[in-house]
């Protein structure tokens, strides 16, 4: 006996939005159900989005409230429990299986209703993970607005006077992270790209490496920069950051940033298909240590050291899998990862140096090529 296919159900909001966007092409400003039953896609739109998403989704079985419930009162408005129990009756299933982020209280409603509610955290769609050429061709150009913008800001500081205060001033006033980062993001959108706040974080500011940087800018400071546009119309990220001083850097900058450089020119060169993500980890934690800079993690908010992973996957999310970080898992080519490896010391400041490159057959290859400088 054919045992019965036990449909997986996402909602296209909140963290499932990218899997049913990868899923189907389809993106709405409301949420919308998408039933995967076997290898078959039932979506449930609004009659606003039916015609697009049956352009943009047409190996899809397409509902829509008003079909589902045709002659009821408020068919058109019924709950997203609802819409789902009505593609559930058809299909003659009683159960579904929902991964981590499907929300609770839809979840709660369909058990009332008499579905039985399975958790799966596997990936709905694992494809996701190996990039097809069209994808890395999407991440690539995404890539290229991102180095375009980092030339623009370093051209910025390079540009800028510095002031016998030690502040540097650029076009006749006060050069802040806030200015750099509006050069940044009119470079972005000139390119199709959304800027999704970039950090320009100067001295202590770029110990925190989530930081965005506020304020003026100073000479003889290390000025972390990492920029992660995302591409307005196919959705696909980027993300690269440089470390750069305007003047002179103190010779402790200048050994963080010869550490970091080596560690990510070795973390470069492990990743390959069938290395495992925390080989690459293990190694440059291992350096770093090796390098005098061991890693701490207390107290919090004085964190010191190398405090987080080499690097993470990027394609339809900022971050995504696989990462490159203390896990099991190896990687594959058409994998497209970062390679961010840092040091950040309290009161000093940070470096971090990251590239995005695709897994290829026999190694990786940065998909947009930028020089690594640290004094301008």
């Amino acid at each position: 006996m054919k045992k019965p296919i036990i449909p997986r159900v996402l909602l296209a909001a909140g963290m499932e939005k990218t899997d049913v966007f990868y899923a189907t092409g389809l993106d709405t400003p409301d949420p919308f159900v998408l039933v995967k039953a076997g290898a078959r896609l039932h979506l449930v739109v609004s009659a606003l989005e039916a015609s697009r998403a049956k352009r943009v989704c047409p190996k899809a079985i397409l509902h829509t409230p008003g079909e589902l419930f045709a002659g009821e009162p408020g068919g058109a408005r019924r709950s997203y429990a609802d819409q789902i129990r009505a593609v559930l009756e058809r299909l003659g299933a009683t159960g579904i299986t929902v991964g981590s982020w499907f929300p609770h209280g839809v979840a709660e409603a369909l058990r009332a209703g008499g579905i039985v509610v399975s958790l799966d955290p596997a990936p709905p769609f694992p494809g996701r993970a190996i990039k097809t050429p069209r994808e890395i061709a999407f991440i690539a150009k995404t890539q290229r607005a991102a180095v375009a913008a980092m030339r623009r800001a370093i051209a910025v500081l390079r540009e800028a006077e510095i002031r016998s205060d030690g502040r540097l001033q650029w076009n006749g006033r006060l050069l802040t992270s806030e200015r750099v980062k509006a050069e940044i993001e009119r470079t972005l959108l000139a390119r199709g790209c959304s800027a999704e706040g970039p950090i320009v974080a100067s001295g202590s500011q770029g110990a925190r490496p989530h930081d965005t940087g506020s304020g003026p800018l100073r000479a003889h400071s290390p000025i972390v920069i990492d920029i992660f546009p995302r591409d307005q119309r196919t959705g696909y990220w980027g993300d690269l950051t440089r470390t750069v001083v305007r003047g002179r850097a103190t010779p402790e900058v200048r050994r963080m940033y010869r550490a970091v450089r080596a560690a990510q020119a070795l973390a470069l060169s492990m990743v390959r298909p069938g290395v495992e993500s925390r080989a690459v980890q293990h190694a440059v934690e291992q350096f770093f240590t090796d390098e005098g800079y061991p890693t701490r993690l207390s107290p919090p908010g004085r964190e010191s050291g190398f405090i987080h992973s080499v690097g993470h996957g990027i394609g339809l999310d900022i971050h995504e899998n696989p990462g490159l970080r203390n896990e099991p898992g190896r990687l594959r080519a058409g994998n497209v990862v970062t390679v961010e490896p840092g040091l950040y010391q309290p009161g000093l400041g940070g470096v971090r140096i990251e590239d995005t490159v695709v897994v290829t057959p026999d190694g990786c290859r940065i998909l947009a090529s930028l020089a690594r400088t640290l004094e301008i």
